[in-house]
């Protein structure tokens, strides 16, 4: 986040997506949500709560490339090969 502070936006990646208007399919999760996720997958067998946080996890993936391109990091259309796949 060192990049991000370099152009003036505080914050952890959450608050950072606002700023270039990064939207998020998983609103209102956080890392917490991740690990209680994590907990209810190994000790429930929780398909869903899996699910929940590979969803999550690659909304995290795919926005740092979205960021990185918004910021100038890397030129228009060229987002990381690969996420590109996944945002297509």
């Amino acid at each position: 986040m060192y990049i991000c502070r370099q152009h003036g936006l505080r914050g952890g990646l959450k608050a950072v997506e606002k700023y270039p208007g990064i939207r998020r399919t998983t609103p209102g999760m956080n890392g917490r949500d991740a690990l209680y996720l994590w907990d209810r997958y190994e000790k429930c067998g929780d398909h869903q709560a899996l699910q929940m946080l590979l969803d999550y996890n690659r909304e995290d993936v795919i926005n740092l490339a979205i960021l990185e391109e918004r910021l100038g990091l890397v030129p228009p259309g060229d987002l990381c090969l690969a996420v590109r796949h996944i945002y297509a």
